[in-house]
């Protein structure tokens, strides 16, 4: 198996993103080119940055997806503060279906990291229901078709 080229840095607050890289390897497998770091109490956004801003350097603006987990939060300020020096890809309010669609279609030859964030996007419309309503219009089909 070759080492994916588009690399994924995950970014939350806690350790939420280092258990959403081991769920997704749990249902995945294990998998390359991936890391996970959390803004901790005794972190500033400004250390957060610092490791960030060092991924950018050794691969590439071009070459990394960015996952937080929560707009306009510290982490996701984060990850923002780097585009005023680099022009980067950052997808926020991340949860795992966006998270094993990025890495499933990272593997496709001809992903870009643009095509990939889009991808992760039309998950995110489909993998946030309201399953008390959805469980109510499936009923209501069934009744239907019963006649």
């Amino acid at each position: 198996m070759s080492v994916p080229k588009i690399r994924i840095v995950l970014v939350s607050h806690g350790e939420q993103s280092k258990g959403m890289l081991n769920s997704v390897q749990m249902l995945l497998g294990p998998q390359e080119n991936i890391i996970a770091y959390s803004l901790n109490p005794d972190q500033t956004v400004n250390d957060l940055s610092q490791l960030l801003r060092a991924e950018v350097e050794t691969y590439g603006a071009e070459n990394i997806i960015f996952m937080s987990e929560l707009k306009l939060g510290s982490p996701f300020n984060a990850v923002v503060s780097l585009t005023r020096d680099y022009d980067i890809y950052h997808i926020s309010g991340t949860n795992l279906a966006t998270l094993m669609t990025v890495v499933v279609e990272r593997d496709d030859e001809t992903a870009t990291a643009e095509t990939v964030c889009e991808a992760a996007m039309e998950t995110a419309r489909d993998s946030i229901v309201d399953v008390r309503k959805m469980l109510c219009e499936e009923a209501s089909i069934e009744e239907e078709e019963d006649l």
